[in-house]
């Protein structure tokens, strides 16, 4: 068997339930190595049901770990390093009710990342979905998962269309200003950042991080992306943004989406933003340069 991606959609937690623990039992008799990945919420009925049966299985909240999408890639990465010849099985619930559009898209992209990086890797991801969510999600759910509901998905859909980071991303509501930076401006556009997060009443700890993952971003494009690019801010349904834009293009597309090693002397900064915010998006084609759109949650009403 080689990577098995599977979803199902449920609509109870006795069916949530039922589903998981299932896959979970079928994993013991093979002595696999068990992570599982969803909501908190759903975490506590899976273990009641396991009872005694559930002290080897990794348990992780995904509204922690997989805030930002760009983080799962390396929990799995990991997992499967960690249990290199055991057989593995995971279930990670990376699409839930607290997902807004911009995480649904990063999601969306992650599962295409999955089929793409893991496709001669012999483990099992299952993938619930609530049947509550709108069609439109759980279409673009049938179109990622080779298996539905214990079946091959005749749904599925995998034509490869060439990296996932060459869809462009909507443009933001409303009016926002663009700033140009290179290599002698790149402090002052931070601290005009910083101060626009202060404005929009992110504390101390939000600030320090949205104004270290701006600065990695904008240092990247000096370097990689012609000794420049542009930045625009703005505000959007409770997070402060910031849109980095450079004419360079990335073919990676798991860039910072691997734990750097020690040994390597550069390549951290997309890993360290990853790390910093709330939702990192990365799109790049030769037709429009690279963006990457960084979110921090919390801003609220500005002050003048």
């Amino acid at each position: 068997m080689v990577f098995r991606h599977e979803a199902f959609s449920y609509d109870s937690e006795d069916g949530f339930v039922t589903r998981v623990t299932d896959v979970v039992r079928a994993g013991f008799a093979e002595d696999a190595a068990v992570l599982i990945a969803v909501p908190a919420k759903r975490l506590e009925p899976v273990r009641d049901a396991l009872g005694p049966d559930g002290r080897g299985v990794d348990f992780v909240d995904m509204l922690e770990v997989g805030r930002n999408p760009a983080r799962m890639f390396p929990m799995w990465r990991e997992f499967l390093d960690r249990n290199e010849g055991r057989p593995c099985r995971g279930v990670a619930e990376a699409v839930h009710e607290d997902r807004r559009a911009p995480a649904l898209a990063e999601c969306h992209q992650h599962e295409t990342l999955l089929n793409q990086q893991f496709a001669a890797t012999d483990w099992l991801l299952l993938c619930p979905y609530a049947a509550t969510h709108p069609e439109p999600v759980l279409a673009r759910a049938r179109a990622n998962h080779p298996w539905w509901a214990d079946e091959p998905n005749p749904g599925f859909d995998d034509r490869d269309d060439g990296s996932t980071l060459a869809q462009e991303l909507p443009e933001p509501f409303g009016a926002t200003t663009f700033l140009r930076f290179d290599l002698d401006s790149v402090t002052g556009v931070r601290e005009h950042a910083a101060g626009k997060a202060r404005r929009f009443g992110l504390d101390n700890d939000a600030v320090e991080r949205f104004t270290l993952a701006v600065h990695e971003v904008m240092v990247n494009s000096v370097d990689h992306g012609g000794g420049g690019g542009m930045l625009r801010l703005w505000a959007e349904d409770g997070d402060l943004v910031c849109e980095v834009r450079d004419e360079g293009v990335i073919t990676d597309p798991l860039v910072g989406r691997r734990r750097p090693t020690l040994a390597q002397p550069r390549g951290r900064g997309m890993w360290m933003v990853n790390q910093l915010c709330d939702l990192v998006q990365v799109r790049s084609s030769p037709s429009i340069g690279t963006v990457v759109r960084l979110r921090i949650t919390g801003a609220g009403t500005p002050t003048v």
